[in-house]
């Protein structure tokens, strides 16, 4: 074989092995492709069905249905946990309290302006409040004038939520702040429970929320028309009582004094669940939900009987029918017993000293 015959053989394996380069590389492409495209549809059909699934949900709280009661609990009540039910101030039984005594005037900015530093070491709903000046009344510094003095502080760190009871570190972070803030102002520190009582009543409290953290609900399907309309939802709820107003949503609005705004609610039953004032005119939809968060209304019994009523006009004026959570109809019997469940559900509150529709009631389950 000669020197060109050696250097065309030469060339020929060149041009194959960049050929099987190639044809290594865009295997490997087309799997990778593959691969990325099988994950991406998957991941995509898992997003849709997530979707579908949270299609008609409206809250993750617990609703009650005709046939099932609520869970009993007989969770111990702790001692001096009767409820507070008039102005904001520190003593309520959901509460770790840091006072600082004092017989020196105070000046809200130099307090508060302490407070704020450190306060986004506490992950639980925390307040700072003063007695003010020449008065026995409290005051919530953050919500208070500038100009406003106190006497004697405190600090209150809410023991328990819907993400849990508080912990030892959330004790120890606003037990710092109180230090931080004596040493500044020059005053003593006192608690109104130990770090172990405190963990306890925290225990007590995540339990009861578990126990009663419900709402009560009357979906309202299309029947005789196809859809409901805006403009024909707007003009029903008005006559069932019903305003438009937070969360772009109507409700029914609580007259009474009290810390709840609100009585009941009515949404969309499909996602967003909300209403585009700027769209109701063509806006439509085949279902509404009314729904109610039991433990923070006031007479939730009374206000239950009023939300069937503003379903039955709902229902009236639209051309719909009564269902309950899981689609099925709602009967007079199904919903004297939802009505009886919210009975039971007040008075086992008012017996572990925590009212619904009470400030500390509002407080634990915000609306």
């Amino acid at each position: 074989m000669g020197l060109r015959g050696a250097l065309v053989i030469l060339g020929l394996l060149i041009v194959a092995a960049v050929a099987l380069t190639a044809y290594d590389r865009g295997r490997i492409k087309r799997r990778l492709l593959a691969a990325f495209e099988s994950t991406f549809k998957g991941r995509s059909k898992s997003v849709e069905d997530e979707a579908e699934q949270r299609k008609v949900s409206w809250s993750e709280r617990r609703v009650l249905r005709p046939e099932v009661a609520p869970v009993e609990t007989k969770a111990r009540r702790a001692p001096g946990s009767g409820d507070e039910a008039g102005s904001e101030e520190p003593f309520g039984s959901i509460d770790f309290i840091v006072f600082l005594p004092g017989e020196s005037i105070v000046e809200r900015d130099a307090a508060l302006g302490i407070y704020k530093q450190h306060e986004y070491l506490i992950e639980k709903p925390h307040r700072i409040y003063g007695q003010r000046e020449g008065r026995q009344v409290w005051g919530n510094l953050a919500r208070d004038p500038n100009g406003a003095r106190y006497g004697l502080l405190a600090l209150a760190l809410q023991l328990a939520d819907r993400s849990g009871p508080v912990n030892e570190s959330q004790l120890n972070a606003i037990s710092q702040i109180g230090l931080k803030l004596a040493d500044a102002l020059d005053r003593p520190t006192r608690f109104n429970m130990t770090f172990e009582q405190a963990l306890e009543r925290a225990a007590a409290l995540d339990k009861f929320c578990g126990a009663f953290d419900v709402i009560a609900t009357i979906n309202i399907l299309a029947d005789s028309a196809p859809v409901f309309r805006g403009p024909a939802i707007e003009r029903a709820a008005q006559e069932a009582g019903l305003e438009f107003g937070s969360r772009n949503i109507f409700h029914r609005k609580n007259t009474q004094e009290g810390p709840s705004e609100h009585l009941y609610s009515l949404a969309n039953l499909y996602q967003p669940g909300s209403f585009d004032p700027l769209r109701l005119d063509v806006f439509q939809t085949q279902g509404l939900t009314l729904f109610m968060p039991v433990p923070s209304v006031p007479d939730p019994s009374a206000a239950f009987k009023g939300m069937v009523e503003a379903a039955r006009v709902l229902a009236r004026r639209l051309g719909g029918r009564l269902f309950d959570a899981d689609r099925k109809p709602l009967t007079d019997g199904g919903l004297r017993a939802i009505q009886t469940q919210i009975q039971g559900i007040a008075d086992r509150m008012v017996q572990q000293g925590i009212a619904p529709g009470s400030l500390n009631a509002v407080r634990l389950f915000p609306p």
